[in-house]
């Protein structure tokens, strides 16, 4: 009987690409148009922010931009560069209430976990209230959580807090985003105990120019956490182009 109500199921309700929606073999992967378009995000790149390296490199080399403007994280990894493609995926959780795809985000995101993260506590970027009331749920949260689950770590929702709500960021440039949410994270005041001296692993769906997680990352070192590294399904990557529709369409 249960072959049986798969097998209606699987014709009724069948497995589609994440990236297109068009049908596919196995939902959890992407159909054979999209999966040449991901680009996969892999060593060697700069020990700081994890931006790629054209040719390898020797073990612990930075940057220009990292050389010259240390970062207040201590490293970046993403699982895909940030394109047109791989933005579907991040438009489809988000806005289009694909939430499984949360777990498909935190399966790609896995191979980047530190060998030791007994120690290791996982949070999400969070939602103003009323962002988070009107969505219902918080897209890094969902990534988040099963990211700790599958790597065995400890999870907690709400090491952050956010302040205000922020106005889109459309439009704006790097330095007007940072002045935006300079101040709209703080550390929960409930877990300063927690947050001093741990490891922390910030998770958010997309970096673009890097403004909401530089003031979640400030706020936790600020808060005495000694290790921040951000986990994220998509990033820009430096130096390459991004048209501002892509970026519009899905502010940080």
């Amino acid at each position: 009987m249960t072959k049986i109500a798969e097998t209606i199921l699987d014709f009724a309700l069948p497995e589609r690409c994440p990236a297109c929606g068009d049908i596919s073999s196995d939902g959890n992967n992407f159909c054979a148009m999209c999966w040449p378009k991901i680009r996969f995000l892999n060593p060697p790149w700069c020990t700081g922010c994890a931006s790629p390296f054209e040719y390898e490199q020797a073990q612990g080399v930075l940057c220009a931009d990292c050389l010259s403007t240390p970062p207040q994280h201590d490293g970046i990894r993403a699982a895909v560069a940030y394109d047109t493609t791989s933005r579907q995926i991040a438009l489809r959780l988000k806005y289009g209430g694909k939430i499984g795809l949360a777990k498909l985000i935190a399966r790609h995101l896995v191979r980047h976990l530190p060998h030791e993260r007994s120690d290791i506590i996982v949070t999400p970027v969070p939602l103003h209230w009323t962002r988070l009331w009107s969505r219902s749920f918080n897209q890094s949260a969902l990534i988040g959580r099963e990211l700790a689950r599958l790597g065995d770590m400890e999870y907690c929702a709400d090491l952050l807090k956010r302040t205000r709500r922020t106005p889109s960021m459309r439009g704006l440039s790097s330095k007007e985003r940072r002045k935006v949410v300079g101040s709209a994270f703080i550390a929960n005041p409930k877990h300063m105990p927690q947050i001093a001296g741990a490891r922390i692993l910030l998770v958010d769906d997309v970096l673009t120019t890097g403004a909401t997680s530089n003031g979640c990352i400030k706020a936790l070192k600020k808060s005495g956490a000694s290790w921040v590294q951000l986990f994220c399904w998509a990033r820009v990557v430096r130096g390459e182009t991004v048209s501002e529709t892509i970026t519009d369409t899905l502010p940080t």
